[in-house]
Formats: C-alpha cells, structure tokens, sequence
C-alpha cells in the first residue's frame, strides 16, 4: 500500500469529520435561530417566504429544534410523590419550594438548579444539589443529549448533567446545556426574575 496515499487519505478523513462536525452545529444554531424567530411572534408562512424555503420545511425545522411551544413557568399537575405538584428534576424539590419552575419536554428545572448548572459551565465545578452531584460533561462523552433540546454536547458549549437520577421508578442521566440555559434566563428575565445570563 502507498504509504504517501494513505496520509493523504486519513488527512482528507479528518478534514471531512471536522467538516460534518462543523456543518452539523451550523445546521442546529440555524434551526434554532428560526425556532426562535417563530416563538417571537413570526409565522411559519412569514418565515418560508423570507428565506426561501417551504411551509413544510420550515414546520419541519421548528419540530426539530425543540417545537412551536415556548418552554414556561411549569403548571400544577401531578408528576410525583407531591400531590398536585411538578418537581424539579434535577433536586427534587416541589415547585411551592422553589421561586421559578421552567418545563420543557418532560424535563423540569428550578432556578436553584439553573444557578447551579450556570455555576458549573462557567467554572467546571460539580455542584451538589441535593439529588446528585451535577457535574460538566467530559468531551470524551460527546454523544451526551441535553435533557431539554436534544442536542448532543459537541453541538454546544457545553452541558452539565446528574449521571444517575430516578424519576418514576427509571433510573437515568439528566441533562442541561448552556443553550438552553440560557433560554431560561430569558423566561426568568421575561416574567421579571432577573438574574445574571450564562456566559
């Protein structure tokens, strides 16, 4: 075999991954980008028009980057041991307990644990919150799924997670990355708790 050709081959390899890496998180920051333009008052048809896709597209890519509803302050249903409560699923504390209770896609975190994820993107510091220690995902572990958005960790910043939290009875990792943090902060800044965005 042609040792020469060989180098080049694995050189054109590399290139080529770091290029689907680096279209796949273009691909998601525009998805996520148009999401946010439709959860801003833009209808899907006002979105196709200006840049120039279809209706169905556009559904499509607001779908997929997380859906057409805006994540909100949690109402009272019930999920667990507390009757006619949401808990937090990163502590465990009801939302009478906690000042803010965001939902998102069967997920819910309080501003508690939203400081404590903030604290330990910008630092690297694992944070306790009672139900786990949350800690940042290592880069070795890119395949790591925010619990809110779906996005692997290599398409963010990065993503603070509790290895091992039971909800139900089923035993799983729950995630938040920076994104989505940061989207919080909106909501809270939205419904008047200011608090100091993710950096």
């Amino acid at each position: 075999m042609d040792e020469t050709l060989l180098a080049e081959a694995r050189q054109a390899q590399e290139r080529l991954i770091d290029a689907e890496r680096d279209a796949d998180v273009a691909r998601a920051e525009f998805y996520r980008a148009v999401r946010r333009l439709h959860l801003h008052g833009s209808s899907l048809r006002e979105l196709a028009a200006e840049l120039g896709l279809s209706h169905q597209r556009v559904h499509q890519i607001v779908e997929e980057a997380g859906g057409s509803r805006r994540w909100v302050r949690a109402g009272k249903r019930s999920r667990t041991q507390s009757p006619g409560l949401l808990t937090c699923t990163f502590c465990e504390k009801p939302q009478n307990k906690v000042r803010k209770l965001i939902a998102g896609p069967g997920v819910y975190i309080c501003d508690g644990c939203i400081a404590a994820a903030s604290g330990v993107i910008r630092s690297g510091q694992a944070a306790d919150t009672g139900l786990g220690v949350m800690s940042a995902v290592p880069e070795q572990q890119s395949g790591v799924r925010c619990s809110f958005c779906g996005k692997v960790a290599s398409q963010v910043d990065c993503v603070a997670i509790i290895p091992e939290v039971t909800v139900e009875r089923t035993s799983a990792s729950v995630t938040i990355c920076s994104e989505c943090l940061q989207l919080c902060d909106e909501i809270i800044i939205e419904e008047g708790w200011a608090r100091p965005p993710v950096r």
